[in-house]
Order: C-alpha cells, then structure tokens, then sequence
C-alpha cells in the first residue's frame, strides 16, 4: 500500500510539475509574443481561472497520498506547493477591478503570472524527492 501511495504521490507532483512548466515556459511568453498585450492578458487569466484550481488541487492530492505513503515532510512540501497554486489563481487571476488612479501595466502581467507559479517548481521537486525518500 505504501508503494502505490508512494508512487501516486510523485506521480500527481510530476503531472503538477508539467503543467507549471507548460504555463510558465510556453503559454504564457508564447501568449505575450503572439497576440497584443490585452488578448494575452486575458488568455493567461483564463487559463489561470480555469487550471490553477485543479492544480492546486492535485498538487494537494499528492500530499495525501505522501502522508499515506509515510512521507510526512513530502506530504507537507506538496501541500505548500498546492496552496501556493491556490493563492497564485485568487492573487492574480480574478483581477477585474479598475485601477484607482492612472492606468494598468500590462508589460508585467507575464512576469507576474508566469514567474510567481514557476517558483512552485523548487518546492515540487523537492516533494518528490523528499516522497522517494520517505522523509
């Protein structure tokens, strides 16, 4: 049992791992290079609103199953990383306000967006191993 929990867990982390890398290192620079800087804005949004749940959600399923599988410091490093997934979707992604004075820069918004979720990837990788380790 341990096993299988053992490999669900770097399995699910794996997944997360790859779909922050595809956000951050194609998406979201391929989105500002290739449509004007409001359209991409709004397709890295979107994508934020509709995946960084179910990224946060998974990555939280990989702690379950490191606790399962005995890894009590690989379950908590995931679990972090699936918040963070959250908290990056609620900070950034929901941003319909008007801003209060002046205007907007949007030449940041891939900068944010893709640079706060690509600091999800150290703490990924060091669930991953900390779950084949066991720790």
């Amino acid at each position: 049992m341990q096993a299988v929990a053992q490999a669900t867990a770097i399995v699910l982390a794996g997944v997360s791992l790859g779909w922050i890398m595809l956000f951050s290192f194609v998406l979201s620079p391929v989105a500002f290079k290739q449509f004007d800087a409001g359209r991409a804005e709004r397709l890295v949004k979107h994508v934020m609103n509709a995946g960084h749940g179910i990224l946060g959600l998974i990555a939280l399923l990989s702690a379950v199953a490191s606790l399962v599988a005995g890894a009590y410091a690989g379950a908590a490093v995931a679990a972090v990383g699936g918040v963070f997934a959250f908290l990056c979707r609620f900070a950034l992604a929901p941003r319909e306000d008007k801003p209060i004075k002046g205007h907007r820069v949007v030449k940041t918004a891939r900068i944010v967006a893709s640079g706060l979720t690509a600091f999800i990837i150290p703490v990924l990788i060091a669930a991953i191993v900390l779950t084949m380790m066991r720790v």
